[in-house]
């Protein structure tokens, strides 16, 4: 048996409305935790540097300030002399905290960018319960606000496992409960199976000639333009504006929804397709950038570029990536050069092989085929190590000189 962490979100219904406010004062009591503390980090670099200008080095500091620990004996005495924050669990508060360790620790590191100050928003405000997780008869206890009804469609996946971590939200006007489970698998045998997958704008192909084309949500799509063009047009601060606003993140949530609903259901089945998945290595961040360029080498054909980026992002390439790497057996990510011009079957590569988006054929031997299949197959045989077509091998694969249909079959 594997030991694993799985995340469910449930719906969370806090009953009563006074218990709808409570929680909600809870999670803006750690909004202000959060800016208190990272205004006391700023107080304190500014101080440093000042006292560098004039005496010439740092001060010497037992503690750092942004550790979890310095920062935790300072709520400590925050908490005594602001009497409403015991009002809530302290450690509901003090993980706060840890969330803000773990964001400067990653930003020292450049890892991800500094940490900032969280503003009042309703649809954005939530809070952790880190540890001693109670959950009975479909009910989330709170500590000092009591239990909350949990629902959702489809029943409870684990009922068996014991939850470890629960990260409660608000979005759009709603509360959500995000319960970490720690569950036992049972170890899947690899059958030497492998499938090569091929992501495309729009579409992903596989080795065996499936594909899994994503459904345009043209109407979602127009709805999301028509309240973008009409928050354009309104005042700022209006109300108006405010409720257009309260739409529009509604329309891109059930967008998101869709996507992530997608590559849910695409990893599943190609996942239970082998036991090895090959995909390939891209870097998403660096193929969706923008093409504007500077002022002394402006780029070209922007709007298309901007389209075409906007097209990848619907793929969610990186979050079909991320699933694949727990659903199946084992994961390779192989180097994509060449693989949608190369013939798979006598090893040539010519751009010129690949004449539409779509069709595929070997300008050396003939070999006809769809092009995303075809890359597909390129894939796969890298994967294995096949080497003997002359693939560009990745780094890490063994090397196997020639491909075995039996022991990999197509």
């Amino acid at each position: 048996m594997n030991k694993s962490f799985r995340h469910v979100t449930f719906r969370l219904l806090p009953v009563t409305r006074s218990r709808g406010k409570q929680l909600q004062h809870l999670a803006s009591s750690c909004r202000w935790v959060w800016n208190h503390f990272l205004a006391w980090h700023q107080f304190e670099y500014r101080f440093d540097q000042q006292f560098e200008d004039t005496y010439g080095f740092r001060p010497d500091r037992h503690a750092q300030p942004a550790s979890f620990f310095a920062m935790g004996k300072v709520f400590i005495q925050l908490r005594q002399r602001r009497t409403w924050l015991q009002d809530h669990s302290c450690a509901i508060l003090r993980y706060t905290l840890k969330l803000q360790a773990d964001a400067w620790r990653a930003y020292f590191k450049g890892q991800r960018g500094k940490p900032k100050f969280k503003r009042f928003d309703a649809d954005n405000d939530g809070f952790t319960i880190p540890d001693r997780v109670r959950i009975q008869d479909e009910q989330l206890h709170i500590p000092k606000i009591g239990w909350c009804r949990l629902r959702r469609r489809g029943g409870h996946p684990y009922p068996d496992s014991q939850p470890k971590q629960a990260r409660v939200y608000r979005k759009h006007g709603k509360w959500y409960a995000s319960i970490s489970y720690e569950i036992e698998e049972p170890e899947r045998l690899d059958d030497h199976r492998i499938i090569g997958v091929d992501m495309n704008v729009g579409q992903v192909a596989t080795s065996e000639g499936e594909f899994f084309r994503k459904e345009r949500a043209i109407r979602l799509e127009a709805r999301k333009k028509r309240y973008q063009r009409r928050l354009a047009r309104q005042q700022k601060g209006s109300g108006r504006r405010n409720k257009t606003k309260r739409k529009l993140r509604k329309t891109t949530a059930k967008l998101a929804n869709q996507r992530h609903r997608w590559a849910h259901d695409t990893s599943k089945r190609i996942s239970g397709r082998a036991y090895t998945v090959a995909v390939e290595d891209l870097n998403v961040k660096a193929m969706t950038k923008s093409a504007k360029g500077t002022l002394d080498k402006p780029g070209r054909r922007i709007k298309q570029k901007a389209g075409l980026n906007r097209e990848i992002l619907k793929t969610n390439w990186g979050q079909l990536r991320r699933m694949l790497d727990y659903k199946a057996g084992r994961l390779v990510a192989v180097n994509p050069r060449y693989t949608s011009q190369q013939c798979f079957a006598c090893g040539h590569v010519d751009k010129d092989n690949r004449r539409t988006q779509a069709d595929f054929k070997c300008i050396q031997c003939g070999y006809e085929c769809n092009a995303d299949v075809n890359a597909a197959q390129n894939i796969r045989a890298s994967a294995t190590g096949a080497s003997g077509r002359g693939r560009v091998e990745p780094s890490g694969c063994p090397m196997i000189r020639q491909h075995d249909p039996g022991l990999y079959p197509v």
